[in-house]
């Protein structure tokens, strides 16, 4: 099924908060479970003038709230292969928090093993590297009232949201089925990346600690660094300057400028 050919529906999964015809490199943004392209609202005025920033929104996601979702991660990556490939008139890289990152993490694999035009670096975030099996009780699959409470545990969904009744009846279906994205993904061995690879994490993070994030090291043949941030899971949010300071010194390293930064990143 070919998805990229119509305008309109590669708009709907590829949010552009403002068009920089003039950009140097686009920034694709793969948000995590539970929320939408919007979390990456605001991003690109805090980035250099020749990144352009695009917020990936998959199906049943905020605008889209509508459309059927998807709960296995091999049907999300058909279609983003599609578009992103579709979308590579300019050098581009990948960002994605939690679930996010494993979705960047495997369109990266995608991209690469069919040869197509491929990121020129994948930063990931707030998740372990991939061939680390995931412990404990599957998310998707715990009745309400644990999946709120580990929701809440988490740190990262409003409380108000959460004390909704009929709000969290329409949110808890889409948190299950992106929760499944990850819980039911199955690692397989394949090529090493060829293009650096950045892991964020939060130093409290309870699920996902420093040497998950080292992990990552093991997908990627070229440069790899771990920068660990104060914060839980969501540390992105208290960080964001931060973090987006390192997304932008990556675009730069790929330029060859300001080589006495590590890598870029």
């Amino acid at each position: 099924m070919k998805y990229t050919n119509n305008p309109e529906t590669r708009a709907r999964w590829m949010t552009i908060g403002a068009r920089r015809p003039d950009a140097r490199a686009r920034l694709f943004c793969f948000p995590y479970a539970g929320s939408g392209a919007s979390i990456f609202r605001g991003w690109q005025d805090h980035l250099p003038e020749d990144i352009e920033v695009v917020g990936v929104q998959l199906p049943g996601r905020e605008n889209r709230f509508n459309e059927p979702r998807f709960n296995r991660l091999i049907d999300v990556i058909a279609p983003l292969h599609e578009m992103v490939a579709e979308m590579a008139d300019k050098p581009f890289y990948f960002f994605g928090h939690s679930i996010g990152a494993l979705i960047a993490f495997e369109l990266s694999r995608a991209l690469q093993r069919y040869n197509s035009p491929q990121p020129f670096h994948l930063v990931v975030s707030g998740m372990r590297a991939p061939h680390i099996k995931r412990g404990g009780e599957p998310l998707h699959l715990m009745d309400d009232d644990a999946l709120l409470e580990r929701i809440t545990d988490y740190n990262g969904t409003p409380k108000e949201l959460l004390q909704d009744v009929e709000l969290m009846k329409f949110f808890l279906p889409q948190l299950r089925d992106d929760f499944a994205i990850s819980e039911t993904y199955q690692y397989r061995d394949g090529e090493s990346l060829t293009c650096p690879v950045t892991a964020l994490g939060g130093d409290a993070d309870p699920s996902v600690s420093e040497s998950d994030l080292d992990a990552w090291e093991m997908q990627t043949r070229s440069a790899f660094r771990a920068i660990v941030f104060e914060g839980d899971h969501f540390f992105i949010h208290p960080n964001k300057l931060s973090v987006l300071d390192v997304l932008g010194k990556c675009s730069v390293a790929h330029r060859g400028e300001n080589r006495g930064v590590v890598f870029g990143c």
